[in-house]
């Protein structure tokens, strides 16, 4: 989610649909490989979709792309160069929606202002959960699948980091608490106006995660084991302003619009005990319109341009290809 939006996020964010809900996809999933073809630029639909979050679904040729303005979730086809309907506006309370991921064919989908994460069947879109935090003055930003099935759960206002248990996903009661797993107040986090706890990622041994702060253009190295919050040293790199995080082979991957609207993902090595974290190159340009987060497609990077507070977007809204 983009920085500095403050309060009237929040507001717009729980606005009612714009459009007459499509109706929900019930195709089951193509599960052939993707084809070695690949489009460079994909098409959301409608002036008005601000897409936020994507999820590419493994072994099959789909990606999945959020809006906020509605909470319409769209489908993509790598191969193809529009997306469809997949879940519609407001179904379920999903007023809005922003960062995605997918684990064992669910979407497991942040729903900004609502207070509440929803999971979905990536196959029939059947509605598998909804995670309730009982909160309406925050912000359920992003979400991160660690190796046992656990996800994280960043709240950009509220200085909370959620946990949903893999027994939970796994479990057969739709309606569920979205419980705190640690609480920011008294951590090295200060939450201030703006967007805050933001992208999130859990390293491959499952022992941290990883989020940004997007206020302080900083990272944070959270244990999942004891819940302790340590600052990640960027060696006083302070121009960072992440959105979404990607990880992939000790690089971490930062999407962000902050200092440039063209768009930046900076590439960061990790160390071996994720405390620090040195800048090792810097994407710009490349088709991104002031973009929020992306998705690994192979080696590729599908970037979703936000353009958020942009009052005449540029025309259709896309998701582009990037080879880093």
């Amino acid at each position: 989610m983009r920085p500095l939006l403050g309060t009237a996020l929040a507001a717009t964010l729980l606005l009612t649909p714009l459009t007459p809900p499509a109706a929900a996809s019930h195709h089951p999933a193509d599960h052939h490989p993707a084809p070695q073809h690949r489009v460079d630029r994909y098409t959301v639909p409608g002036d008005r979709a601000y897409p936020e979050g994507i999820a590419r679904d493994p072994g099959t040729p789909h990606f999945y792309v959020s809006g906020t303005t509605d909470g319409t979730i769209w489908r993509g086809h790598v191969g193809r160069p529009t997306l469809e309907p997949f879940l519609p506006a407001g179904q379920h309370g999903r007023t809005t929606a922003v960062g995605m991921k997918i684990t064992g064919g669910r979407l497991v989908v942040a729903g900004g202002a609502t207070g509440k994460v929803f999971v979905h069947s990536t196959r029939t879109g059947a509605l598998l959960h909804v995670f309730d935090s009982g909160a309406r003055d925050g912000l359920v930003n992003d979400v991160a699948i660690a190796p046992n099935g656990d996800a994280y759960v960043t709240d950009s206002f509220r200085p909370v980091l959620y946990r949903i248990t893999a027994a939970q996903l796994a479990s057969p009661q739709v309606h569920q608490p979205l419980r705190t797993f640690v609480d920011l107040t008294d951590s090295p986090v200060r939450y201030e106006e703006g967007i805050n706890g933001n992208g999130l990622v859990v390293t491959p041994d499952g022992r941290h995660v990883i989020m940004a702060d997007t206020n302080s253009q900083a990272f944070y190295r959270v244990s999942t084991r004891t819940g302790a919050v340590t600052p990640v040293d960027l060696g006083g790199v302070t121009d960072i302003g992440s959105d979404g995080l990607l990880l992939r082979d000790g690089d971490l991957y930062s999407v962000t619009s902050l200092f440039h609207p063209e768009g930046e993902i900076s590439v960061l090595r990790l160390s071996e005990d994720d405390s620090r974290a040195t800048v090792l190159r810097r994407i710009n340009g490349r088709g991104m319109d002031v973009p929020s987060t992306a998705a690994f497609d192979g080696d590729d990077l599908l970037v979703v341009n936000f353009q958020y507070q942009i009052a005449e977007p540029n025309l259709p809204f896309t998701v582009v290809r990037v080879r880093p």
